[in-house]
């Protein structure tokens, strides 16, 4: 990775030059997110993630990033697509990911970048900072914001974002030729699947990567299994991002009886370590 002063008025930002396998992209980074950037060009950030990319990503058809953060999947899957539907509610990460994106003038133009969040209905989305897991250092821009506040937190910092449903989002924005959506949206795929997904029908529906994020207990067997029975309704197959195995969704929940069964090896912590790194629907083969 190569590292240079950016210098002007964003002194303090460097200009670093990444890569992820073949394909190189480059940054504006503080000193503080500098570390993030190295851990991603080791491998040791999500590369299960950029695999399911380069089975699925085309470069006749474009994608949804749903949570694209401070753009590290932008940035990727833009060399693989056709253009990239980039959608981020936090305003610091989204500060961040226009600073990474201008950084790179032969992306740019393959580059849509949507300031708002994708909910159950268009409208004020209530964003939290931390989310689902929200701890006194969390702060907007650090990946974990998310639709869902943390239980019995009072006082969690909130930000009104505007939110637009994804049927609506497909009709104005990405629906003639989208192939492929990515959501992570710490919690938001709780609001955003359950008897919604059905609708995008129309669009074939795309290939879905979506990483989820364990609710409390009380919860946890509900919001989980409203998805669970959303996506068996709209595709034919289910693979693990982890390993690219094909994955019988439908067993693996049935199998859990005691959703607050957390011990190593329990029926759920082995779909929760399936659902957090990435679960692929899809219409195709891998």
């Amino acid at each position: 990775m190569k590292t240079h002063d950016a210098g002007g008025a964003e002194s303090a930002l460097h200009a670093l030059s990444v890569s992820v396998g073949p394909q190189a992209f480059q940054v504006r980074a503080s000193a503080a997110r500098s570390a993030f950037w190295h851990r991603l060009e080791a491998g040791a950030w999500e590369p299960q993630t950029f695999e399911v990319f380069r089975r699925f990503l085309q470069p006749d058809c474009s994608y949804i990033d749903l949570g694209a953060w401070i753009g590290p999947t932008v940035l990727y899957g833009a060399a693989l697509s056709r253009c990239v539907h980039a959608v981020e509610p936090d305003p610091v990460a989204f500060a961040e990911l226009g600073r990474n994106v201008q950084a790179n003038p032969g992306l740019c133009e393959k580059i849509h970048l949507y300031p708002f969040g994708i909910g159950a209905e268009s409208g004020p989305l209530q964003l939290y900072a931390g989310g689902l897991y929200y701890a006194g250092h969390s702060e907007f821009g650090d990946s974990m914001s998310g639709m869902l506040a943390a239980p019995d937190v009072p006082g969690q910092p909130c930000h009104e974002a505007r939110g637009v449903d994804m049927e609506r989002f497909l009709d104005m924005y990405a629906g003639k030729d989208c192939n492929f959506v990515k959501m992570d949206i710490e919690g938001g795929e709780y609001a955003v699947i359950p008897g919604l997904w059905r609708r995008l029908w129309r669009w074939g529906p795309p290939t879905l990567c979506v990483s989820f994020h364990a609710p409390e207990i009380a919860r946890r067997e509900s919001l989980v299994r409203a998805c669970i029975e959303e996506l068996l309704l709209c595709y034919p197959r289910f693979y693990a991002a982890a390993d690219t195995k094909a994955v019988a969704l439908e067993e693996l929940a049935d199998a859990v009886h005691d959703w607050g069964d957390e011990a190593p090896g329990s029926p759920w912590r082995k779909l929760e370590a399936l659902l957090g790194a990435g679960l692929v629907a899809t219409s195709e083969e891998w």
